[in-house]
């Protein structure tokens, strides 16, 4: 660097100091963002909210190649409920479409809705295992641990092309104004260092699309990453409204 050259001791020793000092405040801020970003979590995010009631639904859909020599349908539906420790003591059915059949078993109980089923398609002769529960005012960690059930067993059973999305639900009692719409929104990303990607913050199609890198999984749209949705709604015939933070995407 010619231009050094012409400058004494001194002032290089500032420079060289200052040009230090910038290097490491960048890399204090590059750990300290890492360091919250891996602190930072869906679930930790809906726990800042406090509603009146709360649902967590879990959802996953998954590959199953079947071996050569052929597999029971109804035990394959039973390993993958005792791995998550789901009973199955009622009865299965079989519902037939045009282009697929599927072997489900629901559960109703108090404080969960179990839907477990296998999909054939025949045309292609593809099989895929699928999975919803909800869990209705439980701690929205509880509702994680739901998922990584659900992952774990997937695993375990060696299924292929594993998705899952994770929607919690916070309900508010009458309809919430805009601002306060605004206000939930900007908290949970906010706890969350998302980035929102898409928004539409009117009263009647309120959603908005974000990414953050603390959340491992996401989808691509429009040649954008998106692993974080908020969604407001409010139900007239509850008169009550519904604050959502999916990843990647909610159910509706």
């Amino acid at each position: 660097m010619q231009w050094l050259k012409g400058m004494d001791k001194y002032r290089k020793r500032i420079l060289w100091g200052g040009l230090a000092l910038l290097l490491t405040a960048v890399a204090f801020r590059v750990v300290t963002e890492r360091m919250f970003l891996a602190r930072a979590s869906v679930e930790g995010a809906f726990s800042c909210l406090t509603p009146e009631e709360s649902t967590g639904t879990v959802t996953m859909t998954a590959r199953y190649l079947p071996p050569a020599y052929g597999f029971s349908e109804e035990k394959l539906l039973r390993l993958f409920g005792e791995k998550i420790g789901l009973e199955m003591p009622e009865e299965f059915r079989t519902v037939t479409y045009a282009e697929r059949v599927e072997l489900v078993y629901e559960k109703q109980a108090a404080q969960a809705t179990s839907l477990i089923k296998l999909v054939h398609l025949p045309e292609t002769d593809s099989y895929y295992l699928c999975a919803e529960i909800t869990v209705y005012n439980r701690e929205a960690e509880e509702v994680g641990e739901v998922r990584e059930r659900l992952l774990r067993a997937a695993e375990k059973m060696k299924l292929r092309e594993i998705n899952t999305t994770m929607e919690l639900c916070g309900i508010y009692p009458g309809e919430i104004p805009l601002a306060q719409k605004d206000e939930l929104t900007d908290r949970l990303l906010r706890e969350l260092y998302a980035t929102p990607v898409y928004e539409n913050r009117e009263n009647k199609q309120y959603t908005v699309y974000a990414y953050t890198g603390a959340v491992k999984e996401y989808i691509v749209a429009e040649k954008k990453k998106v692993n974080v949705q908020v969604a407001i709604y409010y139900n007239k015939a509850t008169q009550k409204t519904e604050v959502i933070l999916a990843t990647p995407l909610g159910l509706r």
